[in-house]
């Protein structure tokens, strides 16, 4: 038998995560003051309110004892484990998932780097699911995951580069992008780093820059915002038109993405 372990950024909601077989672990982070933890996408309140009044709030990774927590009781059960986290270039949790298994025997235990986040780490752990239920053995499955890190990605666009310059997620960036004269920064997520990838103009311009980086063989995508939802009824439908085969969702986001990226986010994650 084969358990899944993820961090809480995947956003899988509750019955998501049941129905699956992953165990979520919660990521930290602090408003004003107060400790909370991110769990599933759909359990973690109303929290771009307090977002939107509190400044200097921030994260932590999933600490090394929570998944240490976890692992033990899952191989003294009888499982084998593949634990999927988010990329090690936005964050120290897969040192930490790697430094809790190694009192793990070997032969029990996988860690593996999605070099995703979100959306992207989400359809990865659906497609470990996948290959879990077919029977495929623990190294089989690791590196059939690690071999769909290529196909899987995240386009998104943010209202003000401000609260990512300030998370340190990503580089210096040619020039500050927002509201001003309405131009939104496009960027990527790709190799497990955030990246610029062009600027829009305009919610049709942005919808057009979004899906055009979007490879023609998606298979599934996810849609995704954080105080942006005017903008999904449109995009999802350019998508639909654009990708007529491929299989649509909506995922939640939560805390913890959004303390690092800033309310008035939109992103689409696919994976080939």
């Amino acid at each position: 038998m084969i358990a899944l372990v993820t961090d809480s950024t995947a956003y899988l909601t509750k019955q998501e995560a049941i129905s699956l077989g992953v165990h979520v672990v919660p990521t930290g982070y602090t408003i004003g003051g107060k400790q909370f933890q991110e769990t599933y996408g759909d359990c973690n309140g109303d929290f771009e309110p307090l977002l939107a009044r509190t400044p200097n709030c921030t994260t932590s990774q999933a600490p090394i004892h929570a998944f240490s927590r976890v692992f033990k009781k899952l191989v003294s059960n009888g499982y084998d484990v593949l634990c999927i986290v988010m990329s090690s270039r936005l964050s120290g949790t897969y040192s930490c998932a790697s430094i809790a298994a190694q009192p793990i025997p070997e032969d029990r235990i996988r860690v593996v780097d999605s070099l995703a986040i979100a959306g992207s780490l989400n359809l990865l752990m659906k497609y470990a699911s996948a290959l879990v239920r077919e029977g495929h053995p623990l190294d089989n499955i690791a590196r059939m995951v690690e071999d769909a890190r290529s196909r899987a990605g995240i386009i998104f666009s943010v209202s003000s580069m401000d609260t990512l310059r300030r998370s340190g997620r990503i580089g210096i960036i040619r020039q500050s992008v927002g509201t001003i004269l309405n131009i939104r920064p496009v960027l990527l997520c790709e190799d497990g780093a955030i990246s610029a990838c062009g600027s829009a103009r305009g919610s049709r311009e942005l919808i057009h820059e979004l899906t055009g980086h979007i490879p023609k063989d998606a298979k599934k995508i996810i849609l995704q915002h954080l105080s942006d939802s005017a903008l999904m009824e449109p995009l999802a439908e350019e998508l639909r038109a654009l990708f007529p085969e491929a299989e649509f969702s909506a995922a939640p986001v939560g805390p913890v993405i959004a303390i690092n990226i800033g309310l008035g986010a939109v992103g689409v994650s696919w994976i080939r």
